[in-house]
């Protein structure tokens, strides 16, 4: 059977219980990164090659460069960063620390910082860091060249905060300069609604896999069962979303058949 679109804890076991919470890279004690109303926090990141990074200067960049792997793949940068912590097991090395620290920094955006003396959990690390970093915002207007154009005063899709993307009705409109309406059947227009459609989610980070929610609009109520076919195979044999059918008196354009969708994009 299809997988289902929304999973209930006695479906899967997710990092985090709580919704508007994002656990992600676990360990057998915590986890690296956790997200909360924009902001990342980050476990406190150590030296992954102390065999060969003796020094304390060795030590931070090694922690830099994973910082800044982490930041880039939770939709952040070091720019965004607003606090940081910084262990060292001998305080007279903060210089040695400091020269590093100072290259990599976005000037232009330093964080609030603390750095103190303490001792870390093994002998061979010598330096700890910890950031705190606002995420890019998820929120706004999605448009793409690969789907049809809006034919009025409208976005393809908007994306919200929560990670919701609300994509406007789609009809059979070839993407691109023409702009012209793909054939004369209620199949062919289908066909090129679900084509402008997964361009759509596509650029707003979904696929069919993420869609929730669809609303098809009909000029005749007979062509139910054509659309259904194509419509079903859009979802490739996967769970298919919740769904609202109505016939409509005119749609634009004298287009046979429109869609639209609500989407919730990975994070």
């Amino acid at each position: 059977a299809p997988a289902p679109r929304i999973a209930t804890p006695a479906m899967s076991a997710p990092l985090s219980t709580h919704a508007d919470i994002a656990r992600d890279v676990e360990g057998p004690l915590f986890n690296q990164c956790v997200t909360h109303k924009g902001v990342l926090y980050l476990s406190g990141q150590v030296s992954s090659n102390t065999a060969e990074s003796t020094t304390v200067a060795a030590q931070t960049k090694d922690i830099l460069d994973k910082i800044d792997a982490l930041l880039t793949s939770h939709n952040s940068d070091k720019s965004r960063i607003l606090r940081a912590t910084i262990w060292l097991s001998d305080i007279s090395t903060s210089a040695e620390m400091n020269a590093q620290w100072d290259a990599w920094l976005d000037k232009s955006n330093k964080p609030v910082r603390a750095t103190v003396e303490g001792k870390l959990v093994r002998p061979d690390l010598l330096v700890e860091i910890q950031v705190e970093a606002a995420v890019h915002s998820r929120a706004g207007p999605i448009n793409t060249a690969a789907a049809a154009a809006a034919v009025g005063p409208y976005v393809q899709a908007v994306r919200s905060e929560s990670g919701l993307l609300f994509v406007s009705g789609c009809i059979g409109l070839e993407a691109g300069a023409s702009g012209k309406m793909v054939g004369d059947t209620v199949e062919e227009q289908t066909q090129q609604v679900l084509a402008n459609m997964r361009a759509v989610l596509k650029a707003g980070g979904c696929g069919p896999q993420d869609v929730v929610k669809t609303l098809i609009l009909l000029d005749d109520m007979a062509d139910f069962a054509k659309v259904n076919k194509i419509y079903e195979a859009f979802f490739e044999g996967g769970a298919v979303p919740a769904r609202a059918c109505f016939a409509a008196k005119t749609l634009p354009k004298g287009a046979l058949v429109e869609i639209e969708c609500v989407a919730n994009a990975p994070n």
